[in-house]
């Protein structure tokens, strides 16, 4: 059978924290994809040969000529700039979360997703909470699936990081420092939790604009020599710490400006790896945090019940096999990322017969 040509389409190729894009470009085993992007980030992270780096006008024209059988289109405005092309070959546009979220509240961004809800021939949202938004933003429910991202388990072997006594808990939270990731919140309640735990540990990997007032945070309380800020890690750097911690934290809340996750990848390679989660009632996390089986929610910016759930899981450890565990297990049957690239490719052939 023939490989498919598929083009790939975003903005930058990639941001340090697109794993969630680059990851399955490697798995795809039926599937020749060429990158299109205005710019070309981090190759050295991301080493990928086959890509066209230009000017939006410029990669129409690229496109066009490549030939293409299918073209997936990353992030809901890259959707509206593939649209806009007139191109003959079939259209999928990923969605993420801030573009449906945060520029939702632009009307005219509305609008142009309105037009390619006409022209596009399938929509992917990362969680069931996200296709049900689609939806009410007005896209047409035939043509709009949910496809969950995932882990590459052989990167993530399911291995639980018992408890010892007298040695550190390590607890663990990962990405950029902006609102809708509500690091404020689950420092604050690391920092509530800390004085009945002088053993628990907060490890924080990431940067962004509000590292200074997290930092502020830290330093304001007299338990912030346990709190550790690791700045920006690649995915591989993560994975090492990932690997040390005992308990994630993804305290995510909805930004003052709309801006909303769509479903962590972080929270799903800490679950394949067998971790305990603590996260928050948020848009698609409780599809992969199952409050009580494989992890404890919290209302989101409730600072006191965060700190509560901490404080039960560093008071039980005996939970934390039983969690990890369902959460493996989780991982394994909704969002293994071999099965999910495949998932992609399967589309890719339908729409390109």
């Amino acid at each position: 059978m023939p490989k498919i040509k598929a083009g790939c389409y975003t903005a930058r190729f990639l941001d340090l924290s697109e794993t969630f894009i680059y990851e399955p470009l490697k798995l795809f085993q039926q599937t020749d994809v060429c990158v299109y992007a205005w710019q070309r980030r981090n190759k050295q992270v991301f080493p990928y040969s086959n890509c066209r780096i230009g000017r939006e006008k410029d990669l129409r024209g690229l496109m066009a000529a490549d030939d293409l059988q299918v073209l997936h289109a990353h992030y809901g405005y890259i959707g509206v700039s593939a649209s806009r092309f007139g191109l003959k070959m079939p259209l999928i546009t990923s969605f993420y979360g801030l573009d449906v979220y945060q520029h939702t509240r632009n009307p005219f961004y509305r609008w142009q997703l309105r037009r390619l809800f006409k022209r596009g021939n399938l929509f992917l949202a990362c969680s069931r909470k996200m296709r049900g938004d689609l939806l009410n933003l007005g896209a047409p429910p035939s043509r709009v699936r949910a496809l969950y991202g995932g882990a590459h388990l052989a990167k993530f072997p399911y291995a639980v990081n018992e408890y010892t006594e007298n040695k550190s808990v390590v607890i663990l939270m990962c990405g950029r420092f902006v609102e809708k990731k509500g690091f404020i919140y689950g420092l604050r309640a690391f920092l509530k939790t800390a004085p009945a735990y002088e053993q628990a540990r907060l490890r924080i990997i990431g940067a962004g604009a509000l590292e200074a007032e997290l930092k502020r945070e830290a330093a304001s309380s007299p338990f912030g020599s346990q709190v550790e800020f690791l700045g920006s890690r690649t995915h591989a750097e993560y994975i090492a710490e990932l690997k040390q911690c005992h308990i994630f934290m993804s305290p995510s809340v909805t930004a003052a400006n709309g801006d909303s996750e769509g479903l962590p990848t972080v929270l799903i390679e800490a679950a394949a790896l067998g971790r305990p989660l603590l996260a928050t009632f948020h848009s698609g996390i409780p599809e992969i945090v199952r409050d009580r089986q494989n992890g404890l929610l919290a209302p989101e910016k409730d600072v006191n019940a965060l700190a509560q759930n901490l404080a039960a899981l560093l008071d039980d450890p005996s939970r934390w096999p039983v969690y990890a565990r369902a959460g493996r297990e989780l991982v394994e049957e909704q969002f293994d990322l071999a099965k999910q690239a495949a998932k992609i490719e399967e589309y890719y052939r339908e729409l390109a017969a």
